[in-house]
Order: structure tokens, then C-alpha cells, then sequence
């Protein structure tokens, strides 16, 4: 127990001293809570570097787009499920998204028509990219009959506007989104030109797969729902006889789907493909009487989950679905 006089002294010489340290330190703590507070405050009110928002019209579209903006953002996929580009109705939520949008990707004006209101009321901020002016595009014309396909080089204005079916088309198709994805956010642009290199060789090597897998098939003619296989047959030598309907938003008259029947029979089609997005039931007409089998071709993979691999998966499935129907 401390007792003696000089002891308590010099205790209380140390408290006062220690209170005297502590009233000093007390305003330097403050002051370092208040500038941390304020720093706080700035890096919340201070925006970042957004991630352009990005809309892209069907799945194949959007699968490159997602696999360009890999590591940055992911674009917004506006037909779903089993929508069809030549009869979609936007929904409200697809108008908020697109209101939003500093970028809009489509095939072309004369594929998603649905969107040509729309578009026409987007703020100025938003840039349209029409994929079919993309530099390096290998165009076929519009067929009126099957057969060779034209030479000429068409118009954008005059071109199937199927063309993403071609793996060496989506590889330009890839190197034009980058290029607007820079446009538009020049922050990211080493990101996109990286992730457009990776994907324009894994594109090559798809083609590559695809040219094994669909060898051999030329004398084995098919029919088509519509006309959605020219540039396959253009790339890989097959053989398409012709298709049910001209326009998918027309159904063909009785004696059209008689016409095309005689001319399975006489021909020799050994397929005949449906597509997910749109009734059997003529396919099933055309089958009767017929040795020719059935199988169905997506060409917007309606039935592959969205992402940067679904075109990937798409063009496997087709590939592999038209050779198991034509192979003897």
C-alpha cells in the first residue's frame, strides 16, 4: 500500500501527466476519424467507371457479345425461350432496357423489325449496331429457288440475313462488336480486342469441326421449314431441295404442300427439318406418305441456356443434328 508523502506525489505527478498526453491525443484521434469519415464520403459519391449497358437481340448475338465482354459486363438478352425474331412484341421491360442501353445489337433491319419503333425513340446516347454491315462479312443474296447460290455480292439490303450460321461470319460478326464495344467504352477496349483474338480462333477451330462433321453429305438432299441453311450449304457442300414456307409468317396453301411432297417423293429428300419455334404440324403433313425422316434445326438455339457458350453448343447441336438425319 503506497502511504508516504512523496509517494502520492509523484502518483499524482503520472496521473496528471498521462491525462495531459491523453487530452493531447484525444483531438489528433478525432481529426483522423473525420478525415476517414470524409474519404468515406468521397469514394461513395464519386462514381466509378461504368461497364457500358449492352442489349443484344437473339441468343447468337448475344453469346458472342457475352463472350467479348468477358471480364467487364454481361449484355442483356431480349428474346427469350422460344421467341421468334419475325414475331417478337417487345414487352415493357424489354423498352426500359433498351431506353437504358449505350449499345443495341441486332442481325438487321429487315430480321427484327419488332424494333424499328422502339429505336426510332431511343435517346441519342444509344449507338444501333446493324451486324449486317460488319466489315469482313461474306453475304449471300436472298434465294427466289434452290440451287447454286449467286455469286454477286450483295447489298446488305439484299442479303439472307441468316449469315451469323456461318462460323467464319461470326468471327467478323465478333471483331465488329469489339470494335463498337471500344467505341463506346475506350477504358475496356484492350479487355474486348483480347477476348475477340481468343474468340476468333476458337471460331476457327469450330469451323474446322464442323467441315469433318458435315463431310460427305452433298448428295444427300434435305427440306427446310424456311430458308435458313444457305450459308451452311454454301460453307459445307450440302444440299437443301428446298423449304416449306418462304416467310415463316406465312403459312403455304394446300397446294404448295402438295407440290413439295411430289417433289420429296421424286427427289429423294432424305430430311425434312422443323424448327423449336414454330408448329410440326406441317412437317407432319410433308412426312406422310414419304420415306424421308424428320429432325430439327435451331437456328438460334431456342433451346440452349444464353451465355458465351451457347453458340458454341447452337452450332454443334445443328451440325450434328443434320448429319445424323442425312447420313445413310
Amino acid at each position: 500500500m503506497i502511504n508516504s508523502l512523496p509517494c502520492r506525489r509523484a502518483l499524482a505527478r503520472n496521473s496528471l501527466n498521462g491525462t495531459r498526453h491523453w487530452r493531447r491525443y484525444v483531438p489528433f484521434a478525432a481529426k483522423l476519424a473525420t478525415v476517414a469519415l470524409l474519404f468515406a464520403a468521397l469514394a461513395v459519391a464519386t462514381p466509378s467507371l461504368a461497364a457500358p449497358s449492352v442489349v443484344a437481340t437473339i441468343k447468337p448475338v448475344h453469346s458472342l457479345a457475352a463472350a467479348v465482354m468477358a471480364g467487364v459486363a454481361e449484355p442483356k438478352l431480349l428474346l427469350h425461350g422460344a421467341a421468334s425474331p419475325h414475331s417478337y412484341a417487345l414487352k415493357p421491360s424489354d423498352a426500359r432496357a433498351l431506353e437504358g442501353a449505350d449499345l443495341v445489337i441486332r442481325v438487321s433491319p429487315h430480321l427484327e423489325v419488332f424494333l424499328d419503333k422502339a429505336l426510332a425513340s431511343l435517346p441519342e446516347k444509344a449507338r444501333v449496331v446493324d451486324l449486317d454491315r460488319a466489315s469482313g462479312l461474306s453475304l449471300l443474296a436472298v434465294r427466289v429457288s434452290h440451287g447454286a447460290s449467286s455469286t454477286a455480292a450483295p447489298t446488305p439490303d439484299e442479303a439472307d440475313v441468316h449469315f451469323w450460321l456461318d462460323p467464319v461470319n461470326a468471327a467478323a460478326l465478333v471483331r465488329e462488336i469489339a470494335r463498337q464495344l471500344s467505341t463506346v467504352d475506350p477504358a475496356n477496349a484492350a479487355r474486348y480486342d483480347a477476348n475477340a483474338t481468343a474468340l476468333e480462333a476458337r471460331l476457327s477451330a469450330l469451323d474446322a469441326e464442323m467441315r469433318k462433321t458435315l463431310a460427305g453429305l452433298s448428295a444427300r438432299p434435305f427440306v427446310v421449314f424456311h430458308d435458313v441453311t444457305q450459308y451452311l450449304e454454301h460453307r459445307y457442300g450440302l444440299n437443301s431441295l428446298g423449304t416449306v414456307t418462304p416467310s415463316p409468317e406465312r403459312a403455304p396453301g394446300a397446294g404448295s404442300v402438295a407440290a413439295l411432297r411430289d417433289a420429296i417423293r421424286e427427289k429423294g429428300a432424305v430430311c425434312i427439318f422443323a424448327e423449336p419455334q414454330f408448329s410440326p404440324r406441317l412437317i407432319d403433313m410433308l412426312v406422310e406418305g414419304t420415306h424421308a425422316r424428320r429432325s430439327v434445326l435451331d437456328e438460334i438455339g431456342v433451346r440452349i441456356e444464353a451465355g458465351p457458350e451457347q453458340y458454341f453448343r447452337m452450332m454443334r447441336a445443328n451440325a450434328e443434328s443434320i448429319a445424323d438425319c442425312l447420313r445413310p
